[in-house]
């Protein structure tokens, strides 16, 4: 539920204009920094694992892959918002959300190091990933989820096997015939 309601067309412009910031951010952060242009990924699961990088060299990569399109995936999905495609672009919104807060995430200490060069880049790609989250949150979709329909197409599987779904068309019809014949 929003605090305030805003129409789609504003939450989709917002998340669009939340993209083109994080995305920007992104391209621009390695060029004045270039610590950042390595997989951070690889060096933060290389600092974590006790036996090498070898068994985390793959989701380092996966990781390092999403990250580069989290800003990508926010301006698209809030182009589909804006096109009334709203769950998909809902999702797209959240899913960059989460690959931006992580990339951002990941400079933190890069950038706190760095006494100089342009922290306005930091503050741009918060402010981008703050519009993103509250463009996510403000755009009003279906209220089922992907996973609210996978739990429903499970269950309903589950109830085609163990009869539930024969039982309750038994109950319906015998309640539409005691009322037609009232």
């Amino acid at each position: 539920m929003a605090i305030v309601n805003i129409d789609n067309r504003y939450s989709s412009a917002l998340a669009m204009i939340a993209g083109v910031m994080i995305t920007v951010t992104r391209l621009l952060i390695p060029q004045f920094y270039p610590i950042q242009s390595v997989n951070g990924w690889a060096t933060l699961f290389a600092e974590l694992s006790t036996a090498g990088l070898r068994p985390f060299s793959f989701l380092a990569g996966a990781l390092s892959l999403l990250v580069e399109f989290g800003g990508i995936s926010i301006f698209v999905g809030g182009l589909l918002c804006y096109k009334n495609h709203l769950r998909s672009g809902k999702e797209l919104v959240g899913i960059g959300a989460t690959f931006g807060f992580a990339d951002l995430l990941l400079a933190v200490p890069t950038l706190a190091s760095s006494n100089s060069e342009p922290v306005y880049l930091a503050i741009v790609g918060w402010t981008g990933l703050l519009f993103a989250i509250l463009a996510n949150r403000h755009i009003k979709g279906p209220r089922r989820t992907y996973a609210g329909e996978v739990r429903w197409f499970m269950s309903s599987i589950g109830r085609r096997f163990t009869g539930e779904d024969q039982r309750r068309e038994r109950r319906l019809r015998r309640r539409r015939a005691r009322s037609l014949a009232r």
